[in-house]
C-alpha cells in the first residue's frame, strides 16, 4: 500500500486523553514534520514532544513511533496521545491529511494487518469482537479468536486434509499405477475424524451465538399480569413504568442484564388484549408479537390471582406456533401462594415467583442461564464459531467431506473424492481469509469501528 491513512482510536467526546493513528509509508516523515525535526523517535519508545501548527504549538503529545514489520498493521505506524480536546484532537487530523494522509476507512488499519500477514481472517473478526464484547463471555469468546485457537483448530483438518489430497493426486498423475493404492482403513479414518472435529465446532454456534449477541428474552403476557414488574425485578432497578391501569406498557421496553458473565437481553413488551384502546396501544401489540419472533425465549406470564382470560390463551397459544422455548412465570405468589393455571401441564418450565418480594427470582434467573449452558455442547480446543459466516462455511466443509466418504466408500475414482476434499478446504480457507474474495473482505471489515 502507498498511501498513509489516519483516524482516532479514541471515541469522539471530550476526555482527558485522545489517541491519533497514523500508518504507512509517510508516518515517520509526517511525524518529523509536525515536530519540526527538533526530537528523534527511536522505535517502540514513548517520546514526549510538541506538535506545531504552523509555527504555534498545538498540543504536547507522548508519541510512539513503530517501525515496519514490528507494528499492528506491518507499516509504519505513529500513535499521539494527545489531551482530550475535540478541537486538538480535530486539527491534527486536518494537519495530517493537509501532509499527504488520508482519513482511514472504517477497519482499514485491521485491514491492512491482514494483508501483511500480521493476523488472519479469523483472529482480526475476533479484535472487531473483542472491542464489542459487553461482557465476559463475549469477551472470552473474542479472545479465543483473536489469539488464534480458533484459527489452530482449523489448521490441523486443513493440514490433514492436504496431505490427504497430496497423496491422492500422486495416484492420478501415476498413470503406469506403479504406487500402492491408498490404504482405505486409514483414509475412511481420516475423512470421519475431520467429519467429527467439524461436526462438533458447528455445534457450537448455538451457543457461541448466544454468548456473543445475548440471550433475547421476551416477556409477554395479558396486561397488568406483572411484565414490567418482572423486568424490573430481573435488572434490580424500576427500569419500567408499574400501574394498575391496563395497557401502561405501549411500547417495547429493552433492558440487559449481565448473570454470571453471560449477556441477557430482557424485552417488556405491551399487554396482548383483543380490543386495544388506541393507536398507539395497536402499535404496540404489534411490536411485541415481533419481539416474540426475534427472542430466543419466551417468558409468559400469568396473573395467580385470576382466572386466565380467552385472550390469553390465544397469545398462547400464538407463542406455541412461534416455536420458541417458553417459560411459564407465574406471578403474585405472595398473594395466591395455592394458586394454579390451566396452562401448567401445557408448559415446557414452569416457575412460580412475586415479583413484589422476590420470590421464585433466583431460580428463573438460573432458568436463563441454563439456556445460554446447553447440555452436551463443548467448545471444540476450547473454542467456538459465532457468527453465520463461520457456521456455514464449517457445514460447508462438513458436507463436503461427508460427500468425498460416501465416494470412497463406492470405490468411486480418485478424481470425485479429490474434488470434495478439495471443495471443504476452499470453504476452510474462505474462514481464514485465504481465498476470500476482495468484495467480501470489504463488507467484513467495514463492520469495524473507526481507527481500529
Amino acid at each position: 500500500m502507498q498511501t498513509t491513512i489516519c483516524a482516532p482510536a479514541t471515541g469522539p467526546g471530550q476526555s482527558a486523553v485522545s489517541l491519533i493513528r497514523l500508518s504507512g509509508p509517510q508516518a515517520l516523515a509526517i511525524l518529523h514534520k509536525l515536530t519540526k525535526g527538533q526530537k528523534t523517535f527511536p522505535a517502540r519508545e514513548q517520546v514526549f514532544c510538541r506538535l506545531y501548527d504552523g509555527e504555534q504549538i498545538l498540543d504536547e503529545a507522548l508519541v510512539t513511533y513503530f517501525a515496519a514489520p514490528r507494528s499492528f498493521t506491518g507499516e509504519e505506524v505513529v500513535e499521539f496521545a494527545l489531551h482530550g480536546s475535540a478541537y486538538i484532537r480535530g486539527r491534527l487530523l486536518e494537519l495530517l491529511c493537509a501532509s499527504g494522509a488520508e482519513p482511514a476507512k472504517r477497519g482499514e488499519f485491521s485491514y491492512r494487518a491482514f494483508l501483511n500477514g500480521k493476523m488472519d481472517l479469523l483472529q482480526a473478526q475476533g479484535l472487531c469482537d473483542l472491542i464489542a464484547a459487553g461482557n465476559k463471555a463475549a469477551h472470552d469468546l473474542a479472545v479465543s479468536s483473536l489469539d488464534g485457537r480458533l484459527s489452530g483448530c482449523l489448521m490441523q483438518t486443513k493440514t490433514a486434509l492436504t496431505n490427504l489430497l497430496a497423496q491422492i493426486e500422486a495416484r492420478l498423475d501415476d498413470v503406469d499405477e506403479e504406487m500402492p493404492p491408498l490404504d482405505a482403513l486409514q483414509t475412511e479414518q481420516i475423512l470421519q475424524t475431520q467429519i467429527n472435529q467439524l461436526a462438533q465446532l458447528a455445534d457450537t454456534f448455538s451457543v457461541g451465538r448466544l454468548l456473543k449477541e445475548g440471550l433475547k428474552v421476551a416477556i409477554v403476557g395479558a396486561p397488568n399480569c406483572g411484565k414490567s414488574s418482572l423486568l424490573n425485578a430481573l435488572v434490580g432497578f424500576d427500569r419500567a413504568i408499574v400501574s394498575e391501569q391496563s395497557g401502561t406498557t405501549r411500547d417495547t421496553v429493552e433492558e440487559t442484564l449481565d448473570l454470571d458473565g453471560q449477556k441477557i437481553i430482557l424485552t417488556d413488551t405491551a399487554g396482548i388484549r383483543d380490543h386495544a384502546l388506541d393507536p398507539a396501544e395497536q402499535e404496540g401489540m404489534k411490536r411485541s408479537l415481533k419481539a416474540i419472533e426475534k427472542a430466543d425465549v419466551v417468558l409468559f406470564v400469568a396473573d395467580l390471582t385470576r382466572d386466565l382470560t380467552l385472550q390469553e390463551e390465544t397469545l398462547w397459544a400464538d407463542v406455541q406456533k412461534a416455536d420458541k422455548p417458553t417459560v411459564l412465570v407465574l406471578n403474585k405468589t405472595d398473594e395466591a401462594p395455592q394458586g394454579h393455571c390451566k396452562l401448567e401441564g401445557k408448559a415446557q418450565y414452569t416457575i412460580y415467583v412475586s415479583c413484589k418480594n422476590g420470590d421464585g427470582i433466583g431460580k428463573l434467573k438460573q432458568e436463563l442461564l441454563n439456556f445460554v449452558n446447553v447440555p452436551g455442547v463443548k467448545a471444540t480446543d476450547g473454542v467456538m464459531i459465532s457468527n453465520l459466516r463461520q457456521y456455514q462455511a464449517v457445514l460447508d466443509a462438513q458436507t463436503e467431506l461427508e460427500s468425498a466418504l460416501v465416494q470412497f466408500k463406492r470405490a468411486g475414482g480418485l478424481e470425485l473424492y479429490a474434488e470434495h476434499i478439495r471443495a471443504a478446504l476452499r470453504a476452510l480457507k474462505d474462514l481464514t481469509g485465504e481465498v476470500t474474495p476482495d468484495d467480501v473482505l470489504d463488507v467484513i471489515f467495514s463492520t469495524f469501528c473507526l481507527g481500529k
